[in-house]
């Protein structure tokens, strides 16, 4: 049986409306009435033993996952992922506190995992997620970098729901947060979306097989501008799950990217006090010296801060290392 928006929709639309009459009054800034069809369809029609949510916050839209996962009568795990360990709207909360009002007693095995980045929990997720929600930070690569940590943990086919397509087109968000937007736009595999105009969320699948070419879409949609400065420590460690996972030349082509795109972000570009920076990315460079794609980081550098003589200097005398003595600056 094929999957479609408007099945999701369809099987999913008592049970909906069912959690919106349950819904906490506290409850607020999570997915909409038009968008819980969608998500809630496709747990009960996937039938998932292990789903991951980035982005819990008040824990509705987790709260919705579980509601169907009871109702598939088999067992299931829900593990919810977010950084903050209260809840971003009302601090006097807790991370997913709808979760533990609405079901105390839940057969399905409930986790939180709070306070630490998807890449630092693939150990704690462990393999097998059938369906991953992605809900966290919108700005590109945000959305990406989230799946890229989940990879690992992903089944074969497995599905990933995207929150938030279109947030770059209300006014208010000044065409920014478009990394759930790049991802699902640039995907030329199996996918849908809610039937909402424009819609807000959308679910991609993942191949059968992670080959080349799925890897190289990733890679390409990594070089769209980025809108989020990245600590690099972080990128490092997602570019060695790729490389641990798919090679060490595909670890380098992510490295490479994410140094280049992460060095151009506007933040960066737009601040009046890039001291801390320039030196945040010499002490990087000064811990693989040798690194090709690190002199070619440093020199992109120049391009931005041009008139910062620490960062000519550190680049000289990598380019006198690497033998390249006319490109020495003087």
């Amino acid at each position: 049986m094929a999957i479609t928006s408007e099945l999701c929709e369809f099987v999913a639309k008592t049970a909906s409306q069912a959690m919106l009459e349950k819904k906490p009054l506290w409850v607020s800034g999570n997915i909409s009435e038009f968008d819980q069809p969608l998500l809630m369809g496709l747990t009960k029609l996937t039938h998932p033993k292990k789903v991951v949510e980035i982005g819990v916050a008040s824990g509705w839209s987790g709260s919705l996952i579980i509601d169907i996962l009871e109702a598939n009568r088999q067992p299931a795990e829900y593990i919810g992922i977010d950084l903050s360990l209260t809840y971003y709207i009302d601090h006097s909360r807790k991370t997913g506190a709808a979760i533990s009002e609405l079901f105390p007693n839940s057969p399905i095995n409930t986790k939180l995992l709070l306070g630490s980045f998807t890449i630092d929990l693939q150990k704690e997720i462990g393999k097998g997620v059938d369906l991953a929600f992605i809900d966290g930070d919108h700005m590109h690569p945000w959305a990406i970098l989230n799946l890229l940590s989940l990879m690992p943990t992903l089944s074969p086919s497995a599905y990933v729901v995207i929150h938030d397509l279109n947030l770059s087109t209300y006014e208010r968000h000044n065409q920014t947060n478009r990394g759930p937007k790049y991802l699902y736009e640039c995907w030329p595999f199996e996918k849908l979306h809610s039937s909402q105009n424009l819609p807000m969320i959308g679910a991609v699948k993942i191949p059968q097989r992670i080959d080349e070419e799925f890897l190289t879409l990733l890679l390409n949609t990594i070089y769209t501008p980025w809108e989020a400065k990245i600590d690099p420590s972080l990128l490092m460690k997602i570019a060695s799950s790729v490389g641990h996972e798919y090679g060490s030349s595909w670890e380098k082509k992510f490295q490479r990217a994410f140094d280049q795109m992460n060095l151009t972000t506007t933040n960066f570009t737009k601040s009046n006090d890039h001291q801390d920076f320039v030196d945040e990315l010499i002490h990087i460079v000064s811990r693989h010296p040798d690194s090709p794609a690190h002199l070619e980081m440093l020199h992109s550098a120049t391009f931005v801060f041009p008139k910062s003589a620490k960062l000519l200097y550190n680049l000289s005398v990598l380019q006198y290392r690497a033998g390249n003595i006319e490109e020495v600056s003087t």
